[in-house]
């Protein structure tokens, strides 16, 4: 039984090395992706004290296995593929690979802090490609039979979302230092760098990449769009704010809070509404929160005259997972990937004319191939970051993780565009 004055020490020196490995790591990963990090290893460590284990689902020999793993790359906790060649891009064969445990830790880790991790339908792939069904056909509505006479027969049209997996790298340095003992909070560390960095290429490549341009995906707001969707439409909607392509919001700014919304709303087949939600950047949900009536009061309801049913709600400490509040009973994701008041081509996509800034549809039509198998490997020597890290005491470490994304049903997500004049 721990004494009061152990358990206390304990906490210190626990608190004491999150704050060293945070700012060992800043210089690598920044000042914002580090908070982050710690913020994720802080929930790990709270999930223990109040449920007995985290979301991880190790114990704590396993995550010491890890990090013995990572530190040495051979010994207890990996499996190596039976070939010579170790040619990890056939899928019978492979280098060092850490267990399915620890791959399945760091994608509940990358859900935990991700938004389309958190929400895209999950399909396990045992090879390389997977074709997911999705429909391509009009609406059924069946046929009345007549008096002795045959019924039609309605042909049911599937279509195919092909998932092909792809290579997803990280690498990053840490001191030897901090991997002298296997420890659980090293591996709170380790397993949130790359549950963390694997969320957010996830959500880069979901929301925003565009054709040609070296990434692997299509992001939603660079599938091709029509403001005409027909029941077996592959393209996504498109709503250009105040209504027409000449209304004249041609910056996010213009987002009428209420005639936008409803009119993207209502450009979603009912069937998917379940479970629909806007989504977009922290910065246009600030510039919504503060819309105001004809009559110059604030839309958003504040205590003391709050309407019974507001039609938009403000939820603090709301972001990628947590909704951020509300807008006529839908949720609103905020992601840093999508386009931000006045941005100036950022990832694509600037505060201008013709430029999308918000996404309202169903996640669960986005879909998310797992192929499982993630490697793990450390370097003593080297070249990272344009450093060789042999002569500053440090290890490189590098992830890899297969995985592939694809939209299944392209009409079930509206993209609102500002206007082009």
């Amino acid at each position: 039984m721990e004494t009061k004055e152990f358990a206390e020490i304990k906490a210190m020196h626990v608190t004491a090395f999150d704050e060293v490995m945070k700012e060992k790591l800043v210089p690598i990963i920044g000042a914002e992706v580090a908070a982050s990090v710690q913020k994720t290893v802080a929930t790990l460590k709270l999930q223990r004290e109040v449920y007995g284990h985290d979301m991880t689902r190790l114990d704590e020999s396993q995550k010491k296995l890890f990090v013995d793993t990572v530190r040495a790359s051979v010994g207890f906790g990996i499996r190596e593929k039976a070939n010579e060649a170790l040619i990890e891009e056939q899928d019978n064969r492979g280098g060092y690979l850490v267990s399915r445990e620890i791959a399945d830790a760091i994608v509940r880790i990358a859900a935990s802090v991700g938004t389309i991790m958190s929400q895209a339908a999950k399909w396990e792939m045992t090879t390389d490609e997977l074709a997911v069904p999705n429909y391509t056909g009009a609406f059924l509505t069946g046929a009345y039979l007549g008096v002795d006479a045959p019924g039609t027969v309605t042909g049911i049209a599937f279509g195919q979302a092909q998932l092909i997996a792809k290579k997803w790298q990280l690498a990053f340095v840490v001191g030897n230092d901090l991997l002298v003992d296997a420890s659980v909070n090293v591996a709170d560390w380790l397993l949130s760098l790359g549950g963390e960095a694997l969320a957010n290429q996830i959500d880069y490549q979901g929301f925003v990449v565009g054709a040609n341009t070296g990434d692997p995906f299509l992001g939603i707001l660079n599938y091709p769009t029509s403001t005409t969707i027909q029941p077996n439409d592959q393209n996504v909607n498109k709503y250009y704010l105040g209504g027409s392509s000449t209304s004249g919001s041609t910056t996010f700014s213009k987002y009428a809070l209420m005639d936008d919304s409803s009119a993207m709303i209502g450009d979603l087949e009912e069937s998917l509404l379940d479970g629909a939600a806007f989504y977009m950047n922290r910065s246009l949900w600030a510039k919504i929160r503060i819309s105001k009536d004809t009559a110059g009061n604030y839309i958003l309801p504040y205590a003391g005259w709050a309407k019974p049913d507001p039609a938009v709600e403000n939820h603090p400490g709301g972001g990628p997972i947590k909704p951020a509040g509300e807008i006529l009973g839908y949720p609103v994701y905020t992601n840093r990937w999508m386009p931000a008041v006045g941005a100036s081509s950022v990832n694509g996509f600037s505060d201008a004319a013709s430029n999308p800034c918000v996404i309202f549809g169903n996640m669960k039509t986005f879909a998310f191939g797992d192929k499982g198998e993630m490697r793990v490997a450390q370097f003593e020597s080297g070249s990272f970051g344009g450093k060789e890290i042999a002569l500053a005491d440090q290890r490189g470490i590098v992830y890899k993780h297969r995985h592939a994304l694809t939209l299944t049903l392209p009409r079930a997500m509206v993209v609102g565009s500002t206007s082009a004049s």
